[in-house]
């Protein structure tokens, strides 16, 4: 199903995923306990439940706004904002965001769920907190709270968590490192949510529906939160291998001529199995022509009369455009040229203008795979 899209003014695509009245309908059932107080009728109960249901989502959604607003204040070009079953999210791409941006943003979100639940407090103390509405700011005020609390808790994916990476990262000086450890308390954090309903049925001696409901709630949750939480350690490992990234030392000494290079200029079989075609013919924006392998078996099949007259193309496979890169591109410079500039495979340039050798991107994709 395709999730739908709304555009609210100058805020990002909104999408809000079906499973968000799923979430609406599980608050209202988890609250109307709660909103079933002395002299409150069961339907009047029943609206105020439902209320705070939608009121979470609204809370969410202000969450979020808040991190687009505060990372794009930062430079960061903001994609959309969802909303799903277990919350919700900003997705945004940035080049580079500095340490501070990057803890600001992380608590904009629940410093904004702050000053709703300050909101919500100061209005219930100019009503009878025993009525229906005294009842309902309560709520709201304890919601805001919780969802204050929850995401500052010092663990990825929640913003507390992010917020400590970055810290750490300054601190210790590896991003990395940052990430690894408030992953791992990501995962601490999953395995305790589902914990914790699980002990509160122990201590009651039972599972009513309400405890039912909340721990069906808190394995959705813990789920999100293990996910998140691994996929940052498989980026942190990727990020490593990314780290380890030096242009001169992937750079392979192959042998590279023109295309139309006679086959028998190439040596024996062997040899020409290790030669590159470069065709720069007709070669497309920021390349610097296509590159072509000798077949091995297509050149043996060449009588040896014939091989100073056939041209070395004819008996090779293409392997795709050819770019350039400076031999002294690491890391993260080094990913982020290739993925501005792709091609099958890089020159690797001197600074005097020498060829140093090439780069497959291949063999790049590879290492970061861990293969």
């Amino acid at each position: 199903m395709r999730t739908p899209t709304l555009r609210l003014g100058p805020l990002p695509p909104l999408q809000v995923s079906p499973g968000t009245l799923v979430t609406v309908l599980l608050v209202a059932a988890l609250m109307y306990p709660v909103m079933s107080g002395p002299g409150i009728a069961p339907a009047t109960s029943a609206l105020l439940a439902l209320t705070m249901g939608v009121f979470l989502i609204l809370s969410v959604l202000a969450h979020e706004i808040a991190h687009a607003v505060v990372a794009r204040a930062f430079g960061a070009r903001i994609d959309h904002i969802a909303l799903t079953l277990w919350g919700g999210h900003t997705q945004c791409r940035t080049d580079r965001m500095s340490s501070l941006g990057s803890l600001l943003v992380s608590l904009s979100g629940p410093a904004t769920n702050g000053v709703l639940a300050a909101l919500t407090a100061a209005a219930g103390a100019l009503v009878d907190p025993e009525s229906a509405i005294g009842l309902l700011l309560g709520s709201m005020t304890w919601m805001n709270l919780v969802l204050a609390v929850f995401n500052l808790l010092p663990g990825l994916p929640m913003d507390g968590g992010r917020a400590l990476e970055s810290l750490l990262g300054i601190v210790l000086r590896s991003p990395t490192t940052g990430t690894v450890v408030t992953a791992w308390i990501g995962r601490a954090i999953a395995v305790g949510v589902v914990l914790y309903p699980l002990w509160l049925i122990v201590r009651r001696g039972g599972a009513g529906t309400g405890s039912l409901l909340m721990l069906v709630w808190a394995m959705l949750i813990a789920g999100m939160l293990w996910q998140g939480a691994s996929q940052a350690l498989r980026g942190a490992t990727v990020q490593r291998r990314v780290e380890t990234l030096d242009a001169a030392a992937l750079a392979r000494g192959l042998r590279l001529v023109p295309s139309q290079t006679p086959l028998a200029h190439l040596g024996t079989p062997e040899q020409a199995a290790q030669v590159l075609l470069l065709d720069q013919a007709g070669a497309r924006p920021g390349t610097v022509g296509r590159a072509f392998r000798i077949d091995p078996s297509a050149a043996a099949s060449v009588p040896p009369e014939h091989c100073a007259t056939t041209p070395a193309s004819a008996v090779a496979a293409p392997l795709g455009d050819v770019g350039s890169l400076s031999v002294h591109l690491r890391g993260d410079d080094l990913i982020s040229h290739m993925v501005e500039h792709p091609a099958a495979l890089y020159l690797v340039v001197e600074e005097a203008g020498g060829l140093r050798g090439v780069i497959m991107s291949a063999d790049v994709n590879a290492l970061l795979r861990g293969r």
